[in-house]
């Protein structure tokens, strides 16, 4: 999703221990994102992203031997289709 697009927020007030103020302090400097707001987003973002790819690593992990082997005839199909 673009920095640019426009959003809706919310405001919203946090109670946050000094460690985690800490750590987000830091991650906006280091990352050098213009607000710690932004800073927020971007850590959530962040996560968002990670734990789908957690996700779908778990999925693929879990399936047997005879069901990834299906999923890979299936995406060799597809991408012969392209």
């Amino acid at each position: 999703m673009p920095q640019t697009a426009a959003r809706t927020k919310q405001a919203k007030t946090f109670s946050l221990s000094d460690d985690v103020i800490e750590i987000l302090e830091g991650y906006h400097r280091k990352k050098r994102i213009e607000s710690l707001t932004s800073a927020v987003e971007q850590i959530v973002r962040e996560w968002r992203k990670a734990d789908l790819a957690a996700q779908v690593t778990a999925y693929y992990d879990s399936l047997s031997d005879e069901e990834a082997k299906r999923d890979e005839h299936w995406g060799k199909f597809s991408e012969s289709q392209m």
